[in-house]
């Protein structure tokens, strides 16, 4: 089948009920099973004990899986299940969970609660398939369907369609997808006033993301400890045109080395949601989860003291459960970035992205104004009058080029490294 047709058909088994789906999953794991035995014992052993021969490695399981539904949807057999009433226990083996954690051809998986006792996560590996696409094909807070393979262990055989996303290209293939985290309700941007510095391009690239995944975005400014109150306000200047774009912004406190916390304005816009903690090496975004909740003790390292570069004390996403009486937060926490790519925003959807456009956007002279060089631009003139913030209409510009010609900036802060006068 041609990728259209893949697709349509991947959607049309999405929207069968569970048990149904279920059904047809364990028809094509025991029929991939009987395939790969007979192709096993089309081998032959050499004279030194060596098998040839045959294949070695069983088709992706979704493949058995769409070729069956289809053969029933031809049929007029899919979406019944009168008939197969006898395999509910084997469909039994599967179960729905969130993913938790990711290594290489491993997750961890959460499975739903089904009674009031809170399950552990179960260590799945990742079929052939899936590994081969894992930087865009599972992230962590993906919802998944695992079972338990011939041999026993655990493996993870579909990964559920997405409600939202984070997601940015490979910094060595830009045509290459790498999805940060999935079914996020909000993205927390961590950004610090002091070692390392506040740049605020990283800001708005991550913005950009955000709204082009679905997600609602958040300003967690960290280690105001660091400041005297003359050199907070001057900082929270900086942040100014992103509060008054509508933007929560929280101000918060959760230093390792000063032992000052001070989390509860971020506690509050978190309290029921999953999130994903974003933001530059250094920030503080696991002193920040770690303030939130205390026994979560992830490992915190220290900035660099000759150029205050961060390092990656976090090398791999993870989930993590913060109780709350106003409703559990659900944290994932992301290594830290020194750049970050717009990937396939196109122009039109990166005018969408700055939502203190929209008000003006539709006093515009032309329907399709790209808020550059068109006269009765009412974006632009809202930007000379100071009805939007200048430096964000200009931040506008700047990734609009970007796109445009595909060139990666040259400016030295947009990889948001210090400027000579901050070091």
């Amino acid at each position: 089948m041609n990728p259209s047709q893949r697709k349509q058909a991947q959607k049309a088994l999405d929207a069968l009920p569970k048990r149904e789906r279920d059904r047809i999953f364990e028809e094509a794991r025991r029929k991939r099973s009987e395939a790969q035995k007979r192709r096993r014992s089309k081998s032959r052993e050499t004279a030194d004990g060596e098998r040839v021969g045959g294949r070695s490695r069983p088709d992706p399981l979704i493949d058995w899986v769409l070729r069956i539904f289809i053969a029933e949807q031809a049929s007029g057999q899919a979406g019944s299940t009168g008939a197969h009433d006898g395999a509910e226990s084997a469909s039994d083996s599967f179960v729905e969970g969130v993913v938790v954690g990711l290594s290489r051809r491993w997750a961890e998986v959460l499975p739903d609660m089904t009674g009031e006792t809170t399950p552990e996560a179960v260590g799945c590996r990742l079929s052939a398939e899936l590994a081969s696409r894992q930087q865009s094909g599972i992230a962590v807070g993906d919802r998944a369907v695992y079972t338990t393979a011939t041999d026993g262990e655990p493996e993870i055989v579909r990964v559920l369609p997405r409600s939202t996303v984070l997601s940015r290209p490979d910094p060595s293939d830009a045509r290459t997808e790498r999805v940060v985290a999935a079914n996020i309700d909000a993205v927390v941007i961590v950004v610090s006033v002091l070692s390392p510095p506040l740049h605020p391009r990283l800001i708005d690239r991550y913005l950009v993301a955000i709204e082009h995944g679905g997600a609602s975005p958040i300003i967690a400014v960290n280690k105001a400890d660091l400041l005297d109150d003359a050199g907070l306000r001057e900082a929270l200047d900086r942040i100014g045109p992103y509060r008054d774009a509508g933007i929560p912004v929280a101000v918060c406190k959760a230093h390792p080395e000063t032992g000052e916390k001070d989390v509860d304005g971020l506690r509050a816009l978190l309290a029921g949601k999953t999130c994903a903690f974003v933001g530059h090496s250094g920030v503080g975004k696991s002193s920040l989860a770690n303030a939130l909740s205390p026994v979560l003790g992830i490992d915190t390292g220290k900035v660099r003291g000759q150029d205050l570069r961060g390092r990656h004390t976090t090398t791999s996403s993870a989930m993590h459960r913060i109780d709350d009486p106003r409703g559990t937060i659900r944290v994932i926490d992301t290594p830290g970035v020194r750049y970050f790519g717009l990937g396939d925003v196109s122009p039109e959807e990166l005018r969408w992205s700055f939502p203190e456009f929209l008000e003006f956007a539709p006093g515009c002279k032309f329907s399709d104004c790209t808020h550059v060089h068109e006269p009765g631009c009412a974006v632009k003139a809202a930007a000379a009058s100071g009805e939007i913030a200048a430096v964000r209409h200009e931040t506008y510009l700047r990734l609009l080029e970007e796109i445009r010609t595909g060139k990666a900036p040259g400016d030295i802060s947009e990889r948001i490294r210090p400027m000579p006068d901050e070091a």
